[in-house]
Order: C-alpha cells, then structure tokens, then sequence
C-alpha cells in the first residue's frame, strides 16, 4: 500500500473526512482529538496529491462522453466486434486517464485518454 492510500485509510478509520474547499484548498473534517500531530503533518505532506485525489476531472473533450456513463444510445457505426454501438468510460489512474470498453459484452476497446492527452480525432 503506498503512503498516500495508507494515509486516506487511517483518515477513514478515524471518522476524519477529506473535501476540497470551494476556493480549492483542502478543508478537513474530523471529530475531536482525531488529528494527532503525527497525521497532521503527514497530511500536510500529501496535500497536493490529496487536492488531486479529491478534484472532479475535468472534461477531457466535449466529443468523449461523460465517464463511465453509456456512450449515446443513437446507433452508429458498431464499436466492437459483437456489433454494439455503445461504450462505456472508465477512469483510471487516479482519473487521469481513461479505459474505453464495449457497451455490449465490456471488452477493451481503447485508450481515447491517456494521463490527460486526448488521442482521439474528430469523434462525434
């Protein structure tokens, strides 16, 4: 387990909740005497990867659809070879990246996102 999924794992055992603030700081809600000096400053320490952790993902590109919702339900061309015309998105790597996999029978279609750099072209 690393550092950081350590860290949010002793949060969560300690009734301690992580939210982004609406002016993109993190704000911590914990009950009384939670906070101990030690999970303070490992806090402090992963508060960048927290913020990210805890951030929605941007839109990626107005042609992808929402993600790990279904692609639209409008046939088009088929985008597997089981012949459905629908997708579903799933984020991963923190979100940075997303795995696009058949609508119809889940196989692996592509990577329309990888680590935040669109590589499709023109899809509509």
């Amino acid at each position: 387990m690393t550092d950081l999924a350590e860290l949010v794992a002793d949060c969560d055992a300690h009734g301690i909740r992580l939210l982004v603030a609406s002016d993109g700081g993190l704000t911590i809600d914990a009950p009384q005497n939670a906070l101990t000096p030690n999970l303070v400053g490992r806090l402090k320490a992963h508060k960048a990867e927290l913020l990210m952790l805890l951030r929605p993902m941007p839109d990626v590109a107005p042609a992808l659809p929402v993600a790990t919702r279904d692609a639209p339900a409008k046939p088009t061309k088929p985008v597997c070879r089981c012949g459905s015309t629908t997708w579903r998105d799933v984020l991963i790597h923190n979100g940075q990246s997303v795995r696009r996999d058949c609508g119809g029978c889940e196989r692996f279609i592509e990577f329309p996102v990888w680590y935040g750099n669109n590589t499709l072209q023109n899809e509509q």
